[in-house]
Order: C-alpha cells, then structure tokens, then sequence
C-alpha cells in the first residue's frame, strides 16, 4: 500500500519499485545487504524500501517513522508480505533478538524551516 493522502509536511512521497530494486541491488553489490546485514530506515512512510531490504534476506530491518499513520500502513505492507511468505516472521536468533522486520515509531518534534523574513533569498545573500 502507498500513501492514500501523503502529509506534505512531512515530505512523504511514495518510493517506485524502480527506485527500491535499484538502491536495494546497488547496496547488495557493495556488500552492505542481505545475509548478515541489518537495514535502518528513516523517515520509512509505508516501508516499501525497508521491506525490500528483507526481501533480499537482510537480518534485521528496522522501519522507523515519526507518522502513526505511516506506520499502520507499513505494517499492512510487512503483514502481507508475511502472509505472501516473500519476508520471514519476526523470529529471536541465538541471542534472543528478533531477526526480520520491527516497526518503530520515532517521537520527534518537527519544525517546518521558517522564511526567511530580510528577504535575502535565504542564503546570507542581499536579494534583488
């Protein structure tokens, strides 16, 4: 599922399939996902990144998101992927930790940038 109504506030956007496998392969031919790797995405919206990282069969992917509704709608996307069987349950390794997909929800305060009020463009510069 993407975003039926995203919060422009909040800069959310949905990330393509195209976007996703191209970030999620060039990280795989780098080494820095799949087996053994743990995954952390900020600012998830729907997880449709983070998930595709579990896809590929990272060890831990950790969606964290500051939107309550952001995270309901990743965790019906991680729910059906579990059902599909395409990501593996939440399951506790050797050391009792839980491998697979947490959702996470981040408390932060945020404040939009404000204008700038001398009128100069808003890079130290005099404005025309």
């Amino acid at each position: 599922r993407i975003f039926p109504d995203p919060k422009i506030q909040l800069e959310q956007y949905p990330t393509s399939v195209n976007l996703a496998a191209s970030i999620v392969l060039t990280a795989l031919a780098k080494g820095d996902a799949g087996k053994g790797r743990t995954i952390l995405d900020l600012g998830c919206g729907t997880g449709n990144l983070g998930l595709a990282f579990a896809m590929v069969k990272s060890d831990f992917v950790y969606l964290v998101d500051c939107d309550s509704d952001a995270l309901d709608l990743a965790r019906e996307n991680v729910e059906m992927l579990e059902e599909e069987e395409l990501i593996g349950s939440c399951s506790e390794d050797e050391d009792g930790c839980c491998m697979g997909v947490e959702l996470i929800m981040a408390k932060l305060k945020y404040d939009p940038p404000k204008k700038n009020q001398s009128g100069g463009g808003g890079r130290g510069g005099k404005g025309r």
